[in-house]
């Protein structure tokens, strides 16, 4: 099967361009070949091994971005619309040339929206999940603005369209049929899965009393809740360390970044900044920080917890969106209610001090991940999914209505 997958970034370890990573080395291991269309190409990816499986097709947007339309973009997504059309216009050539068998976009993208018209493929749509979303909707903003409605109507066409939808939680799937008045849509359930051959256990040696936050370093992933509760930490455990990975972004209303508020605050020594890192780095910290922390506001699915619970890394995380799917409290991990600093500062100090709990949870999410979120059973239900919707997409083609 010749399979494309259209994602607009695919230059860091963000939860999307993982799971696009992760599904073209297992798609290619099973001899499938994979095309990957983005604007910032493979970036640290490393593909050794499937060099003739996995081609990545690097979008240049130079001329088709507006010149001096700041304050147009203010009122109307134009890159937005504009990437799509030319996502449109690419497709066919590839198709063409490497007889694509089936095209997925990933959700947040609104990678295929106006390539559906006059598709000569059928159309997968990932829903992975983009959490900023649902912020929008709680605040009644998803589509209130010309800008915000534009983007909706665009989102709704590619659902509404596309020829197989799938979402990694039940709760993402839900929110999604609401936010976007689809409730008739059938979506697919299909979890997020884990490499078990990158992400495991072995040469495991864990740091006492280190804590790892793996991701955006921005208010939706919760970076401003840890914040709040190092130093409540701190005084209950003053020799524990925080380990921070991910993109860094500045705090609201300042020019400083969260890692140099931090570091600045509470010191080098007791604040380590990663930056952005390759899975082998990643894993390394997984395999050696003591406890990962998720303090999400809101979480569709959740690439972080599997890949800590692989690597036998206990997780806190706030109990929102698809997490609560994945953790049974102080069994596979331990949930907080969102947004409650003293609640994260307390399951973490707790974890810190028994290392007997903290091994209980590890054994149970490590079973618990591998029993139903390995990558190579997972991969196998997608192939099912993509055989059924060429399949169909074939005869209503060949049979039109």
């Amino acid at each position: 099967m010749n399979i494309c997958y259209l994602i607009r970034s695919f230059s860091n370890q963000a939860g999307t361009e993982s799971y696009v990573y992760n599904m073209a080395r297992a798609l290619a291991g099973l001899g499938h070949t994979v095309h990957i269309v983005s604007m910032t190409g493979r970036g640290r990816r490393d593909f050794t091994g499937f060099e003739d499986k996995i081609f990545i097709h690097q979008l240049d947007l130079k001329e088709e971005l507006f010149r001096g339309s700041r304050l147009l973009e203010q009122v109307f997504p134009l890159f937005t619309w504009r990437y799509g059309r030319a996502i449109s216009k690419i497709l066919p050539a590839l198709i063409d040339k490497h007889a694509l068998d089936i095209i997925e976009a990933t959700d947040w993208g609104i990678d295929a929206w106006d390539y559906m018209a006059g598709r000569k493929v059928p159309v997968s749509v990932r829903l992975h999940g983009y959490p900023g979303f649902k912020d929008e909707f709680d605040r009644g903003l998803l589509k209130k603005w010309p800008k915000n409605y534009f983007y909706w109507s665009l989102f709704r066409r590619q659902l509404s369209g596309a020829d197989l939808v799938t979402g990694v939680s039940k709760a993402y799937i839900d929110f999604v049929r609401k936010a976007w008045e689809l409730k008739e849509r059938a979506v697919q359930l299909i979890p997020i899965s884990v490499d078990l051959t990158a992400f495991n256990t072995a040469e495991a040696s864990r740091e006492d009393r280190t804590i790892l936050f793996a991701g955006r370093l921005e208010k939706s992933k919760g970076i401003e809740v840890l914040a709040q509760a190092i130093p409540l930490i701190l005084k209950e455990l003053p020799d524990a360390r925080f380990y921070l990975a991910g993109q860094d972004y500045n705090r609201p209303g300042s020019r400083q970044t969260w890692s140099q508020y931090l570091t600045g605050t509470f010191g080098k020594e007791r604040i380590i900044y990663l930056g952005s890192l390759s899975t082998r780095e990643l894993v390394y910290y997984y395999r050696s920080a003591a406890i990962c922390v998720v303090p999400s506001l809101y979480e569709p699915g959740g690439t972080v917890v599997f890949e800590a619970m692989a690597c036998g890394c206990p997780v806190i995380a706030s109990g929102v969106g698809g997490l609560v799917e994945l953790i049974k409290d102080r069994r596979t991990g331990a949930l907080i209610r969102p947004g409650e600093a003293r609640a994260l500062a307390a399951a973490a100090i707790e974890l810190l001090q028994r290392p007997e709990l903290r091994k209980e949870i590890s054994q149970n999410a490590l079973r618990f991940v591998r029993e139903n979120f390995d990558i190579n059973n997972i991969v196998r239900r997608t192939l099912d999914a993509y055989a059924r919707t060429i399949g169909l997409f074939k005869t209503r083609k060949n049979f039109p209505t």
